[in-house]
């Protein structure tokens, strides 16, 4: 199916084919400087009305191809844009327009495909490194190409994919000076963005600590074409959001972040629980929302459509809380979890078994997987663990007996009577794992990782990620420096297919130097083909 920006292209490709028959070629409309005359005004607002008369006759003969209707409306569509008026140019502006007229300068020799491309790129690829209030003229990328010349003005407004990306937040200048983030005139610069984007698919991010009333009903009308939700509000804002009762047909993202974290503990915690806040149940009617993460908002909180879920990012307050995200959410199949809550003394009396969650990454405490089983379970990482409950996470893979591929322990390091249950659990399956050591364990660990070792743990390990927290002494090397480490590294680099070969080692020694032996050996390696990193600082392994 053809966009908008393509029969655009079609257009231009015909009325430069046409020219010699007397049409309106690309540079006679722009006129000489990039301005129009009034003759080329009048030309093209009675081609605009005969085309419109043929499109109307074209509708009528189902015979004529559809090529010939979609040519017909982009030119309607190009010559419109053409006859847009442009807004006052300020005195910046007026220096930038005069240095050189459009057709003389180099950029006029671009096709408008390939413009086409550029803007997008600027507007949602890789060159837009920044991400500006849509509302902000001067620095929006999509309001700036709209402003340059009348030519990428017209291309800009024709291409509704151009303006599918909307995302809000308080200007601070006018909260300093009218005392509110939202004035009439961003209203109606709203309005006019989301008309520009047709009715193509939006992404929506509003990100607010004040009343989003008047963002709400703008954008009520535009909800139904949203793939995308992003609020980061406050409480005030939550008892709108409450309001919502449109369906959401084409939702698949929503993410709901309270800014005022104190306000979370007067969230429902259980489905017994009452608070002075209603319930949100209007993304309840989206059939294909597949991700949800929540912030300071707890999942009893919200109506969604659970048993549809594939992702889901929160917090959990509650140990039944994360219980039951797992009981309702039967198709997840990645989670990543705050925990902030004290694990009750008693045990579910059978664990429950989730047959679909492949990846799990939790953050605060262990203790919400004592009663989970998840045989599907292949990446498993865990950061900032509070003190004990190591023994779960072994006896997790090893009744679940999941086949886990990814295992990353960003905690301080584990005496080796803690690890090597947890390493031992897993050690079959294993290809990517990131721990850390310090001088008491690295031994141990480098030592069963080896074939030195009374059993090689992890032979199909490709990926290493080993971070050194020992502390500063002068008097002591970090562990990478010694030869267990070294030694490990060297042989399964050449082992003799006796284990999978390393490919990536990244080490991490934010507390000591490397010493420079280790680093002439590792340098080795990397001639040799080993991918490896060097990290000085206290880094984690993401997923």
């Amino acid at each position: 199916m053809e966009t908008p920006s393509s029969q655009v292209v079609k257009a231009l490709t015909t009325m430069s084919r046409v020219a010699k028959n007397n049409a309106l070629s690309y540079e006679k409309t722009l006129g000489s400087n990039g301005l129009l005359s009034q003759k080329d005004i009048s030309d093209l607002r009675k081609n605009n009305s005969s085309l419109n008369d043929d499109l109307v006759v074209l509708d009528r003969l189902p015979s004529v191809s559809q090529y010939r209707r979609e040519e017909s409306w982009a030119f309607l569509t190009f010559q419109t844009a053409l006859l847009t008026t442009l807004p006052p140019t300020s005195s910046e502006e007026e220096h930038f327009f005069h240095c050189e007229p459009y057709n003389d300068s180099a950029l006029s020799s671009l096709p408008v495909e390939i413009l086409i491309e550029i803007f997008q790129l600027v507007v949602t690829g890789n060159l837009g490194l920044a991400e500006y209030d849509v509302l902000d003229v001067k620095h929006s990328p999509n309001w700036v190409i709209s402003h340059v010349c009348r030519a990428w003005r017209s291309v800009a407004l024709s291409m509704p994919s151009l303006w599918t990306s909307v995302f809000i937040e308080d200007d601070p200048d006018l909260l300093m000076i009218d005392g509110v983030p939202f004035t009439e005139n961003k209203a109606t610069l709203l309005q006019e963005y989301l008309t520009r984007s047709n009715q193509y698919p939006l992404r929506v991010a509003l990100s607010s600590s004040y009343d989003i009333q008047k963002h709400h009903e703008i954008l009520l009308p535009h909800f139904t074409r949203c793939t995308d939700l992003d609020f980061t509000v406050n409480e005030e804002a939550l008892n709108m959001l409450s309001t919502i009762s449109c369906e959401f047909p084409g939702l698949k993202r929503l993410s709901i972040a309270i800014d005022d974290i104190s306000h979370y503990h007067s969230l429902p915690r259980d489905p017994r629980s009452t608070t002075t806040s209603p319930p949100i149940n209007g993304f309840s009617k989206a059939p294909h929302l597949q991700e949800v993460s929540l912030h300071g908002i707890s999942i009893f909180h919200l109506r969604l459509p659970f048993p549809q879920l594939l992702s889901f990012t929160g917090d959990i307050s509650h140990y039944f809380e994360c219980l039951i995200l797992f009981i309702l959410s039967s198709r997840l199949i990645t989670a990543t979890l705050n925990m902030y809550f004290v694990p009750p003394l008693s045990h579910l009396s059978v664990p429950f078994t989730h047959t679909n969650l492949h990846t799990l990454s939790l953050y605060t405490d262990i203790h919400c997987i004592r009663d989970l089983r998840l045989p599907a379970l292949e990446v498993f990482r865990i950061e900032r663990i509070r003190s004990g409950g190591y023994h779960h996470i072994a006896k997790l893979f090893r009744e679940s007996r999941c086949p886990l591929r990814s295992l990353y322990l960003e905690v301080p390091a584990l005496p080796w009577s803690e690890l090597q249950p947890i390493l031992e659990a897993c050690s079959s399956t294993l290809t990517s794992l990131s721990f850390r050591v310090d001088m008491v364990s690295a031994w141990h660990v480098f030592d069963a990782l080896s074939l030195d070792g009374a059993s090689c743990l992890a032979p199909r390990l490709e990926e290493l990620y080993v971070r050194d927290d020992t502390s500063w002494d002068d008097y002591m090397e970090i562990s990478f420096a010694e030869d267990p480490f070294l030694d490990m590294v060297f042989w399964r680099r050449d082992s003799d297919g006796e284990v999978a070969l390393l490919k990536s080692l990244t080490v991490c020694y934010p507390n000591s130097p490397m010493h420079p032996y280790a680093l002439l050996h590792l340098k080795v390696l990397e001639i040799d083909g080993l991918k490896v990193e060097y990290h000085k600082y206290a880094w984690t392994k993401k997923i």
